[in-house]
Order: C-alpha cells, then structure tokens, then sequence
C-alpha cells in the first residue's frame, strides 16, 4: 500500500485549496440551518483572553432532575462535528430532558483570542493563509481555562454547578487531566468519553506520526482547515486512505462527509501537535513541558465514566481503550464497545460513533440510558430503548 510522504500530503493540500476558498467562510456564517454555522449564540470568555462561541439546544420539556450537558468536540474540528447528521446526538438529548451546550474550542469555528491580531484574523479566515498569534495554544490551554470558561458559563445560564461532559477524542481526553489537576473535579459529575483515550496500547503510531509531522510543517505556511474545504464538492483520489483515520464510509452518508469537510474542519494548531508527539510515540499522554504523564494519575479519576469505543477507530482503538479504562479509579465505570462482532449493524471507526447512519439507533440510546441513571433528580422518564443488535460488549465495575 502507497503511503502519502511529507511532501505529498503538502501538495496535495495546498492543490485542493488553491482551486477556490473565497466563499467558504460566508458560506459557514450563512448556512440555512444553525446547526451548520460557528456558535454564536453565546459566548465564553477564557482567563487568557479568548472568546469561545457557544450553542444550546434548549429542551422543550425540561426535566429539573437533570443536569445540562456540555458536548465537546476534538482536535481539527469544530462544535458542527455533533449536528452535521439529521438526527443528531445533541437534538435527541434535548429531547430527552436535558439543556445541552455546546462549544467550538479555541482556535475553531468564529473563536479569536482578543487583541490587535483579531481584526486581521477575521480577514485571514476568507484566505489559506493560517492566523496571526493564535497557533501555539496546547491541550493544557483547553484543560486550564476553556473548561472552566464553559462550565462558568453553563453556571451563569443554568444555576447548575455541575454538568454532564460528553467529548469525542480530544474531547475526552481532556477530561482526564481536568480531573487531576482542577481544584473543583467534581463539577463533571458524569463523563462520557468517545473514542477518547490517553494510552496508545501500539506504538509507535508511524502513521499518525507521518500525519502529525506533515500537518505541522504545512501550518507554517497555509491552513491546513481551509485548504481541505473543497473536498466538500469533489474528492482527490488518494483521500480514502486519509478519510479511513475518520470513518467508516459505508456507515456514513456522502451528504455527512461532504458538511463534514465544508463545515466541520479546522487547523489542529500546531502547539497542539506538538504535544501529541510523544503520545502518538511513546504511547502516554503526557502534559506540554513533558513533567506529568497523566496516565500516571489515572487511578486518580473517579467519575462515573462510560468510555465507547468503534471496532475499527484506527486512531484511539479497542484496546486502548481498554487499556485507558482499566487504569481509572472511578468506582463507577462501564465501557462499551460497537462494531459487527459485537451485534451492531455495520463498524464503527472513529467518528462513525456520532456520525454512523446507526448510531442513532444503537449510539446514542445507550449514552441517553446511561446518564439518566445517574442524574440527581427524580427517577428520568423512560426513553427509547436500544435495538436488539445495538448493545455490545458490556465491562462494568459497577457497585453490586
């Protein structure tokens, strides 16, 4: 099998982005639904001077007993990740009772860090050209201060101290050291994390080392985000052996793939990158100055998790995640696995676990089922039960 070097996967990109930008912008701004557009419904703002957009899916039948949710997504992507199918993860949670947030991540959707270099940002999002001041921020940034932005925030709107925290990839990952390192852990009452690991049971990860090296050296010059917008309308060949890392693309929906790249992707940041390095290497998540391996401390986390994995997710798979749930403390914990051996009706790659045709069906139902158990009001009205073939392989150490 060919594999893409360096210099390709730069050509390449900067080849597709080169063929017309101008309107990919207004186009995100101007999207007929909401669901297709940055949040900017509301807004956070960091102790380090960022402002992050928010959006919320108000219930039309709130139930008091539950706590809001907050939906975070991962790394190169933005909060349209979560509604870029029809029916989505955050429309049937609102469904079920529940007031849901959520947020594009700093560096992603219309979020700028305040200052001199945001006027000329707003200009650079139109061009290929990568933004001014604003790439060197890590996964310790986003843990420090864009999490309790947004739990300030849904603490403002709500009056809720705590929340339910939903994250996909890096959207989970950050929940780990959060509850290592916060002074006030226990404002995640209940975590779900989905294809969310900080242990790479295989290393090195030579692929993804490849993908993260070329992707940092492009940012110098061009946006990584923007250059790959024009695959919403063609692909190149060569792409199914990108797209593969992403999903499963006779699980997902041609209309799902194209939003996902004219709405969806973001540059990664290149600080981010950098700290990746040594996992994606060495197999452990470890903080951006290298002194705290987090995996070191995950008998420290002691939130009821649910971590789900896809049977395919080449990016965190079955077994680090099993790896990665094994290691927490947290006496309350289940893992979930999906994909054809399990019963489910087709595989689950990385992003096939919000974004599979299924996962409405056999996905969400179960997340849906698992939160209300453990929500602090009344007993959860009931909801919709799984399909026979969506459950999967159970490991609970639930209390007796």
């Amino acid at each position: 099998m060919h594999r893409l070097s360096r210099r390709e996967w730069t050509a390449a990109a900067l080849g597709i982005g080169l063929s017309g930008l101008s309107g990919c912008a207004a186009m995100r701004r101007n999207a007929l639904s909401p669901d297709l557009r940055p949040c900017t419904d509301e807004y956070a703002y960091t102790k380090d001077g960022w402002r992050l957009g928010v959006r919320r899916y108000r219930p039309d039948r709130p139930e008091p007993g539950k706590l809001p949710v907050v939906l975070c997504h991962g790394l190169g992507l933005n909060a349209t990740f979560w509604t870029i199918t029809d029916d989505h993860l955050p429309g049937r949670l609102a469904a079920g009772g529940y007031d849901v947030f959520l947020f594009d991540l700093r560096a992603s959707g219309e979020n700028a860090r305040l200052g001199s270099c945001d006027v000329m940002n707003r200009f650079l999002r139109g061009t290929p050209f990568p933004e001014r001041g604003e790439s060197n921020w890590t996964l310790d940034d986003v843990v420090r201060f864009d999490m309790p932005a947004i739990l300030d925030h849904v603490e403002r709107e709500t009056g809720r101290r705590q929340v339910n925290w939903i994250g996909h990839s890096l959207g989970g990952m950050v929940v780990f050291p959060f509850e290592q390192l916060s002074l006030e852990p226990y404002r995640i009452a209940n975590f779900v994390g989905m294809g969310s690991t900080i242990v790479q049971a295989t290393t090195p990860q030579k692929a993804m080392l490849r993908a993260n090296s070329g992707i940092r050296t492009l940012l110098n010059v061009a946006s990584a985000g923007r250059l790959g917008r024009p695959l919403a309308f063609f692909h190149m060949p060569g792409m199914a052996k990108i797209d593969r890392f992403y999903y499963t693309a006779e699980n997902v929906d041609r209309r799902t793939v194209s939003r996902f790249y004219g709405y969806t992707l973001e540059d990664p940041g290149p600080g981010a990158l950098r700290q990746l390095a040594p996992y994606l290497r060495d197999g452990h998540l470890l903080s951006a100055d290298e002194r705290i391996d987090y995996v070191d401390h995950l008998p420290e986390v002691v939130v009821p998790t649910l971590m789900i994995a896809g049977d395919t997710d080449l990016i965190s798979d079955v077994p680090s995640t099993q790896t990665t749930f094994d290691r927490l403390g947290s006496p309350d914990k289940t893992l979930l696995i999906f994909g054809e051996a399990q019963g489910s009706l087709g595989r689950y790659g990385h992003c096939d676990l919000v974004w599979s045709r299924n996962a409405p069906h056999e996905v969400f139902p179960a997340i849906i089922r698992w939160l209300d158990a453990r929500q602090p009001g009344p007993p959860p009205s009931p909801q919709v039960e799984a399909t026979p073939q969506a459950s999967v392989d159970v490991r609970s150490s639930l209390p007796e």
